[in-house]
């Protein structure tokens, strides 16, 4: 998911990947096989940690709504540019524009494609794997302070 937002992050970025927390993703390792440098860890809970020194946040936040609200409540208050997976309807949420306010200006959407596919823990294989099929909904990237060029915001 993240190749094929590649060329839309700056090659100089240092990415911090944020939603680390106890995960078994394979997301830092893929943003490393891009060529970025990416800070953080799985013990680091970005609600509370300091913030690295970064140039972006790269992530996939958890899908449960109230843990969203507040890690992208945190992403407003750092004001780094950010790019994070989001379910589209998500967009659509009061509390969107609530966490935003005026700042709601600087959000731009990358639609993808097609559906994401996405990664989960076999505890068979003891390691993450692609799910066998699509999710049920659509996802889009959701990027903020990245001023992307109007012909990158379709994949």
């Amino acid at each position: 998911m993240w190749e094929q937002v590649s060329h839309i992050i700056p090659n100089d970025s240092v990415i911090w990947e944020s939603c680390m927390l106890n995960s078994k993703s394979n997301s830092m390792k893929y943003l490393n096989e891009l060529g970025y440098e990416v800070v953080g860890n799985t013990e680091w809970d970005m609600l509370k940690c300091d913030i690295p020194d970064c140039s972006i946040i790269i992530t996939n936040p958890p899908f449960k709504t109230d843990l969203k609200k507040q890690i992208l409540k945190k992403l407003v208050d750092i004001d780094k540019p950010f790019m994070i997976i989001m379910n589209t309807t998500n967009i659509f949420s009061k509390y969107m524009r609530e966490i935003f306010g005026e700042n709601i200006k600087h959000l731009q959407l990358v639609i993808p494609e097609q559906k994401i596919i996405f990664e989960e823990y076999s505890e068979e294989e003891e390691k993450m794997v692609k799910c066998k099929s699509a999710p049920s909904f659509y996802c889009s990237y959701v990027c903020y302070k990245m001023n992307i060029p109007q012909d990158k915001l379709w994949l």
